[in-house]
């Protein structure tokens, strides 16, 4: 039994452990299905993927063949636009040999209208020396005969034969004889004062009228002589577009030329500030333009080795020495004398500070006084402008004249003028009128600029606009004069011109100066401009004169103004004003 039990438990035992190792191998079977199944799925996925790419790959390959396709016929049509292109290159450049014959004909035409006009220019010359001859006599025969009818009486002075000046001068000189009898009546004598400014203008202006006819129509004769009937149409045109802007009658009538040729404005013969070519419609001869000699009429007393520089062969005869105080310093004076002759000296004030109670000029001195001052942005505050006036009323009953470095760019924006304006305005309004004390603006000639701007956009530039404008409405200031000194542009005043470079600096810098001096010289004439070579007063750096004064004289020279206008510019206009009196 015991056996039995044993080999049962034995049995028992075997078949545990087959049971055992079969639940193993189950196990193992079952990882091993799980894995194939893992195996299948991820193979189906892979399927999948690779399908996916077969269909991409195929839609890229049809959209490859129609971008193909587009290619071509892109191709295609570029060819023919190049061979469109091709025909019309080869249109133009019969087109431009046609055009090539027509400017070298234009050439021909334009060096006879040339030549022509320097005919008209000598003509127009002598005729504006002669009228200005008989304006000079009729002067001289208005005054004569003031003194005349004043001491002598019709008789005498009807017997010396001054027709022309017998009405503008006798008149007035017998309403003076009889002045005492009538001297009581305030009124009759405010009128008769209009009256005989009133009557002399008249006077006058008809004289200049009759003048003016009598040579406009020697001028005629002169024109229908020296001018070939088959040159007339393009040399007519020009000088008649010149003279007037709007349509001739005589033009559209047929007419060989008009009854009365007006006289032809300066700018006809001048170079066009933005014209395409500096030699239309007379070369400008810079180099035989020199001032008699020159007037350095804005010399900062830091730069006193500038003084009497030798300016391309042209003699300083005299400096205007703006002062760092109230005094010379000590030994300056001796040794500018030995150089060139100080015209006369400037001493600062400040427009913010209030009126000096114990200021008076330096009256030991034999060199005449003046004074100047800044105009700064921070003078168009209201409280500031308020202290600004006072103190600039008190300069004007305290000098003979007025320097004013103008530091705030006044001249192309609106605002800042105006405040300006009003300041120079109710500083002068006490003024009465026999106290002519003349005002000097430095630094608005040039006025500051942006060189990066070019002259076609400064044109119509909004700045450009409103200094045009502004140099209008300073001339009408009276006893306003400009002070053409070195610009405050960043950089520093260019040497002469290179002849190899079309790009020099010289050349850059003459185009906007040309352009700042056209408004001011219309606007000022040149009685009112004056030269200098010191920079203004903000500025730190000291240019050379000789350069300064080259890019000024060749600017002006052409321009095509006279040699008085040089010779007042340089030197005339700062004796007028700075030298005794």
């Amino acid at each position: 039994m015991s056996l039995v039990l044993a080999e049962e438990e034995k049995q028992a035992h075997h078949l545990r452990s087959t049971l055992r190792s079969t639940g193993s191998r189950l196990d193992q079977e079952m990882r091993r299905a799980n894995q194939a199944e893992s195996k299948a799925e991820f193979a189906e996925l892979r399927v999948q993927e690779l399908t996916s790419r077969v269909s991409t790959a195929e839609m890229g390959k049809r959209y490859a063949e129609l971008d193909a396709a587009r290619a071509n016929e892109e191709i295609r049509r570029h060819q023919m636009r190049i061979e469109s292109l091709e025909r019309e290159v080869k249109q133009l450049q019969a087109d431009i040999r046609i055009l090539e014959r027509q400017r070298n004909e234009a050439d021909e035409s334009a060096s006879r209208a040339r030549d022509t006009a320097r005919k008209f220019q000598i003509e127009l010359s002598k005729q504006q020396t002669k009228e200005q001859g008989i304006e000079q006599g009729r002067r001289y025969g208005s005054k004569k005969w003031f003194v005349t009818g004043h001491n002598e009486g019709w008789d005498a002075g009807y017997s010396e034969g001054f027709e022309d000046g017998r009405d503008d001068g006798f008149e007035e000189g017998r309403q003076y004889g009889i002045r005492e009898v009538r001297e009581s009546n305030p009124g009759f004598k405010q009128g008769h004062k209009i009256g005989r400014k009133e009557g002399f203008e008249s006077g006058r202006d008809q004289g200049r009228h009759e003048e003016r006819e009598r040579a406009l129509h020697a001028f005629d004769e002169f024109f229908a002589s020296e001018i070939d009937e088959d040159d007339f149409t393009v040399t007519s045109f020009l000088i008649m577009s010149f003279a007037n802007p709007l349509p001739s009658p005589g033009l559209g009538s047929g007419r060989r030329r008009p009854k009365n040729l007006p006289s032809l404005p300066l700018s006809a013969f001048s170079p066009p500030s933005t014209g395409t070519s500096d030699m239309f419609p007379l070369p400008p001869t810079p180099s035989t333009l020199f001032p008699g000699e020159v007037i350095d009429a804005h010399l900062r007393s830091e730069a006193p080795q500038s003084a009497g520089t030798d300016l391309a062969g042209t003699e300083v005869a005299g400096v205007v020495l703006l002062l760092n105080n109230l005094g010379m310093p000590e030994g300056l004076q001796s040794s500018l004398l030995q150089n060139v002759r100080v015209l006369s000296v400037a001493a600062p004030f400040e427009l913010s500070s209030p009126i000096p109670s114990d200021y008076s000029a330096h009256s030991e001195s034999s060199i005449p006084q003046s004074l100047y001052t800044s105009y700064t942005a921070a003078h168009e505050e209201p409280e500031a402008r308020s202290q600004a006036i006072e103190t600039l009323k008190w300069a004007f009953s305290n000098s003979r004249l007025i320097d004013i470095d103008v530091q705030s760019d006044v001249m192309s924006n609106v605002s800042k003028y105006e405040v300006f304006e009003d300041l120079l305005m109710k500083a002068t309004a006490d003024l009465s009128r026999d106290k002519k004390v003349p005002t000097v603006l430095s630094n608005i000639l040039p006025p500051p600029h942006d060189l990066s701007l070019p002259i076609v956009k400064l044109l119509t530039h909004p700045s450009y606009r409103n200094y045009q404008a502004h140099s209008a409405a300073l001339s009408l200031v009276p006893n306003l004069y400009v002070k053409f000194t070195p610009p405050m542009w960043n950089q520093a005043v260019p040497g002469p011109a290179d002849p190899t470079s079309e790009m020099d600096q010289h050349r850059e810098w003459k185009r906007k100066i040309k352009m700042f001096i056209g408004p001011v010289l219309e606007a000022f004439g040149y009685e009112r401009i004056i030269f200098g070579t010191s920079p203004s007063f903000a500025a730190p750096s000291f240019p050379n004169p000789a350069d300064w004064y080259a890019l000024v004289r060749e600017s002006f020279a052409e321009l095509a103004v006279e040699q008085d206008a040089i010779d007042a510019i340089f030197s005339l206009n700062a004796k007028r004003i700075y030298g005794p009196s």
